[in-house]
């Protein structure tokens, strides 16, 4: 992971810490040019956030570190040298733009949960001023942080051959056959970006049908235990489940939302079936007021797990709200 170190160069104690976390392995240009994370320290430069920001709109991951400059004394002390409203909405946009916020000590976590700026506050005791954990352990939950932060919705940092291989796993695991897939390019995919993916599955509750896939293909993927893996994941995430088995069951549950991936994965199931009866199948989702809905979903299958036009029991379409339900699907573990 490539880590790009915003502080004030001038305050000691913060660049000490800043050089205890230091990496060597890459230059300043190749971390400003594309870092994976981006992890801002302290939070009173205006020039730092400003940066910080900037990094955000672009899609890297941010982590923040106020150094105890959130606490209360110390906001109480800048009421008297600078605009204090003004000053702290820049300050709460970098909290909740991050991914996680890293404090060094109970008082500092309890000040930041009274402040409610960001539900994701990790404690790592600071070597710089403290005994009680050595440079080395610091410098190590740090990095379980950073990892930690990358394992979280990772479908938004696939690579694109990452993204052309999932819905092509996802066809092999529902159809149990290649056949369905012959001509199709087999691609050869990193350690990381197959971590990537087996985690996606993971969290979209996907993983048996990916790795159904992965031996219909005959793809031999390296070692890599998902089991175990910290992420982040949205405040009411909850493993998707399904709980209708038959396409209409399946249409409201998509309706009622979340919208996910296991959902599509079911449903492609469902269509495949010998029993569905097409007629019977639009009578039943025109009762429901469901049948527009439905045929945005069929759009939407056709890309994410190939269901073919013969199993496509109307029209698909393409439209603005075929889009947002696009968007939905992709943004089901967005924090």
């Amino acid at each position: 992971m490539k880590i790009l170190h915003l502080y004030p160069q001038d305050e000691q104690l913060i660049a000490r810490h800043v050089e205890m976390l230091g990496d060597n392995r890459y230059s300043n240009s190749e971390l400003a040019a594309s870092p994976d994370i981006v992890h801002v320290h302290g939070c009173w430069r205006y020039g730092i956030v400003k940066e910080a920001l900037k990094y955000h709109r672009q899609g890297v991951r941010i982590v923040f570190s106020p150094h105890g400059g959130l606490e209360p004394w110390i906001i109480k002390e800048r009421q008297f040298s600078e605009k204090l409203a003004k000053t702290l909405l820049w300050q709460r946009r970098l909290a909740e733009s991050s991914y996680v916020m890293i404090v060094h000590g109970a008082m500092e976590r309890d000040a930041l949960q009274q402040l409610k700026w960001n539900p994701r506050i990790e404690t790592i005791r600071n070597a710089v001023v403290t005994n009680s954990i050595t440079p080395e352990a610091m410098n190590q939950h740090t990095r379980e942080v950073y990892r930690k932060v990358m394992d979280s919705n990772t479908i938004e940092v696939m690579a694109p051959e990452t993204l052309h291989m999932l819905p092509r796993l996802l066809k092999a695991g529902i159809t149990g056959d290649r056949r369905w897939l012959e001509g199709e390019e087999v691609k050869n995919l990193s350690e990381s970006e197959w971590r990537k993916l087996l985690l996606y599955a993971d969290h979209e509750n996907v993983r048996s049908t990916v790795d159904r896939g992965l031996s219909v293909m005959r793809i031999q993927v390296p070692l890599i235990n998902t089991t175990n893996a910290g992420s982040y994941l949205p405040t009411n995430y909850k493993l998707p489940q399904v709980g209708s088995h038959d396409v209409v069951g399946i249409t409201g549950e998509m309706q009622r939302g979340p919208l996910t991936l296991r959902q599509m994965v079911e449903m492609d199931r469902a269509l495949r079936r010998d029993s569905v009866d097409d007629e019977q199948l639009t009578d039943a989702l025109t009762e429901k007021r469901l049948c527009k809905f439905f045929r945005r979903i069929l759009q939407i299958l056709t890309e994410v797990t190939l269901l073919d036009e013969g199993f496509l029991p109307a029209a698909p379409i393409d439209d603005r709200q075929t889009k947002q339900l696009r968007n939905l699907l992709k943004r089901h573990l967005r924090i």
